[in-house]
């Protein structure tokens, strides 16, 4: 079986495709706007234009800072029209984080959000753009240009750039389905943030297949409230939709105005990471919204605590899917199956997609046996081929054979489907005894109470390192940890069960809702030197 068949050659071609057939069927529902594909198609087209009329060239890279918004979408479409790379940058990402993505990018051009919540944006690109020399446009989304020879994306827009209609055509015929498109920026847990330069190909494919192993087509309403930097917003929802040709609800995630959106539009899928369903699950409102237009449930980022699942089903849809995505694989690639149990959702992120190939190895890249722990490798059309202008770190991690090393661990069980154990660098050793966080955290995660969890490894003087949880539970609620050890007790092996509990009200967030371990190792780090001290 294979879905990507008849793939087009370009992201944007999907856009053409759908005012071929269905020129009025909504693109986007963005606050009181519903934008068609054909108002999408014209929007694309001016802006494409002017990005010629700006003498941006094929390859030249141009930085965004958006949240799902129709303009990130336009950029998106017309960067793929002229051949151009867009690379995103977070909403809440420091100055030099900032400062790293442009230069290591080269961007020529930045689209920058006006402000959000406590930032002005404006005001931190005036300090940072001294240190950034490639940078020669600044463009304004959704509000008034501030800095020095900056125009808002309004004003690109107010006229329609006829004259380069003739050279957008020459230029399209040039980029190739393998031209890069989008650079999305790793987290930088394990080092400085790595750019996945993504193809046409690579997103079409990954587009396709979701399309097919999630039964999706041009009349589901999708809700995009993902950050579009990443590949959760960009590709899995972002690329899909438009590749489906169906519709998408755009706004920046909140657990409640997500459920008014499900209910005021209909939406018929909905993806997020596990700690979305947890924040809504655990809101005293959550109860009072009609969720039954809801027909395909997608979770992914993390494994899906068992208690989550159930209530999913419970009260959102018969059909969800545990899904595994990775930045270098262009988004998603393997799904559980279409009516798997909970036990089987809430232990495995199911199997590779059949359009592409996966093997776990030891740490001499051989091939382990089904039930053995090994790291886990991918190949197929959506793996990216590089990161960009990281020679070392590319092959360090891709081999010539076209296999990408992801650097985390998984088994076989018996049915086939796949089990994380975690990332290979957050493995930890107590007493000669290798450590998993991810099977400890599933574990947590099954006791009455916890909303969130996460396990790091701490210093030991006898066992070398031992396990620590940090766990917010929920609301109103009060943990014992002598009954959640004894508890452990039935899933864990006794070395696994973590010798510290921390509780919280809540722990650090990656802009997608993920713990940010990379932040409480820090905090260990801290202590330490703190006693050293």
């Amino acid at each position: 079986m294979t879905y990507t068949q008849g793939a087009l050659r370009l992201l944007s071609d999907y856009v053409v495709q759908a005012v071929q057939e269905r020129p009025d069927h909504i693109a986007f529902l963005y606050g009181d706007q519903r934008i068609t594909y054909r108002e999408f198609a014209a929007q694309v087209e001016r802006l494409a234009c002017y990005l010629l009329k700006l003498g941006v060239q094929k390859g030249d890279r141009l930085a965004y800072l958006m949240t799902p918004r129709p303009e990130f979408f336009y950029l998106y479409m017309a960067a793929s029209r002229i051949g151009a790379i867009i690379t995103g940058v977070g909403t809440r990402q420091s100055d030099k984080e900032i400062e790293y993505v442009l230069n290591n990018s080269e961007a020529r051009a930045m689209f920058i959000l006006h402000s959000m919540y406590e930032f002005d944006y404006q005001d931190r690109l005036q300090k940072i753009l001294p240190n950034c020399p490639s940078v020669k446009n600044v463009f304004i989304v959704g509000g008034q240009a501030r800095l020095e020879n900056a125009l808002t994306f309004d004003e690109i827009l107010q006229q329609d750039y006829a004259e380069y209609k003739a050279e957008l055509l020459e230029r399209e015929a040039q980029i190739s389905t393998h031209d890069g498109l989008i650079i999305v920026y790793t987290s930088g847990s394990t080092g400085v943030p790595k750019g996945a330069l993504m193809s046409h190909q690579n997103i079409i494919h990954m587009s396709l297949v979701e399309i097919g192993m999630c039964g999706a087509g041009a009349d589901d309403v999708w809700i995009n409230h993902l950050p579009v930097n990443h590949v959760s917003g960009a590709t899995e929802v972002g690329a899909t939709v438009i590749v489906s040709n169906a519709t998408q609800v755009l706004e920046p995630f909140n657990p409640i105005k997500t459920l008014e959106l499900i209910q005021r539009h209909k939406v018929t899928v909905l993806g997020q990471v596990p700690t979305m369903f947890a924040m809504q699950f655990a809101s005293p409102e959550y109860d009072q919204y009609d969720l039954s237009s809801l027909k395909t449930v997608v979770i992914s980022g993390a494994m899906a605590p068992l208690e989550t699942l159930r209530k999913m089903r419970d009260t959102m849809c018969d059909n969800c899917y545990n899904c595994l995505g990775l930045t270098e694989v262009s988004g998603l690639i393997t799904y559980t199956a279409k009516g798997d149990s909970l036990e089987t959702l809430n232990l495995t992120v199911g199997k590779v997609a059949p359009d592409f190939e996966m093997k776990l190895v030891d740490p001499k890249r051989q091939t382990v046996a089904d039930g053995e722990v090994g790291e886990i490798a991918y190949r197929g059309t959506s793996v990216i081929k590089e990161y960009f202008k990281l020679p070392e770190a590319t092959a360090a991690a891709f081999d010539k054979e076209g296999w990408f090393y992801s650097g985390d661990l998984g088994l076989i069980d018996e049915d086939g489907n796949l089990r994380m154990v975690g990332r290979s660098k957050e493995m930890f050793i107590t007493n000669g005894e290798n450590i998993y966080p991810a099977e400890i955290e599933e574990a947590i995660m099954r006791y009455p109470g916890v909303m969130l969890c996460a396990v790091v490894a701490v210093p030991h003087e006898i066992a070398g390192e031992v396990g620590r949880a940090y766990i917010v539970p929920l609301p109103d609620v009060t943990i014992e940890v002598e009954k959640l050890k004894e508890f452990l007790k039935e899933y864990l092996a006794s070395y696994k069960i973590p010798r510290e509990y921390v509780f919280r009200e809540m722990l650090p967030m990656t802009l997608l809702g993920k713990i940010e371990k990379k932040v409480l190792r820090q905090e260990v780090e801290a202590e330490l030197k703190a006693k050293k001290g």
